[in-house]
């Protein structure tokens, strides 16, 4: 007799392979791509285009969020921020909630909102097909894909705090080990 658990224990590895291999090998490098291009075209640096993104996504928040969610020190952030705003980006004001806070909003920019505006419309382009393609406007098949896709956007923002955090834990050290050595050598 087949043993049936096996068999679908062996199905949802085979499938669980196939899926990383897609995110790890195709979307993440191409996202990455993306991403590098639109920062390059705009004149930025990845983690601005990094701030950019989350302002667009979760509107106003304090630098210090900012900077959290980034994985940059207050000073890199504020540096960052200056440059930002010196570009049309985002404009800073005192923050509501802490006296000594800042809170920055993204402010209308020609240039970024054109080049988001094309990829949207080139993305939705691509959605639009595999949704037509796979019958994925049924509300079974939606609800299902759309459970996947959470869950793999949580499990990727996991995986990328815990190793920006580990990144920023390294450098921490290496700062204090410099300074260390630099007030040794006084």
């Amino acid at each position: 007799m087949i043993d049936v658990r096996a068999e679908r224990e062996a199905a949802v590895e085979a499938t669980v392979d196939e899926l990383t291999a897609l995110v790890v090998d195709q979307l993440v490098p191409v996202v990455h791509r993306y991403r590098n291009e639109t920062a390059r075209r705009l004149g930025l640096g990845l983690p601005e285009l990094l701030c950019l993104d989350l302002l667009r996504y979760l509107g106003p928040l304090p630098s210090g969020t900012i900077g959290d969610r980034v994985g940059l020190t207050r000073s890199t952030v504020s540096k960052m921020l200056r440059r930002l705003e010196q570009g049309g980006h985002v404009r800073r004001g005192a923050s509501v909630d802490h006296p000594q806070g800042v809170e920055v909003s993204l402010v209308p920019h020609d240039e970024r909102d054109r080049l988001l505006a094309v990829f949207r419309r080139d993305v939705r382009a691509a959605v639009r097909s595999a949704v037509t393609t796979h019958g994925l406007h049924r509300d079974d098949r939606r609800l299902h894909v759309a459970g996947l896709l959470i869950q793999l956007v949580h499990g990727l923002h996991r995986t990328a705090t815990s190793e920006s955090e580990r990144l920023w834990w390294r450098r921490a050290i290496v700062r204090r080990r410099r300074a260390r050595l630099a007030a040794g050598a006084r």
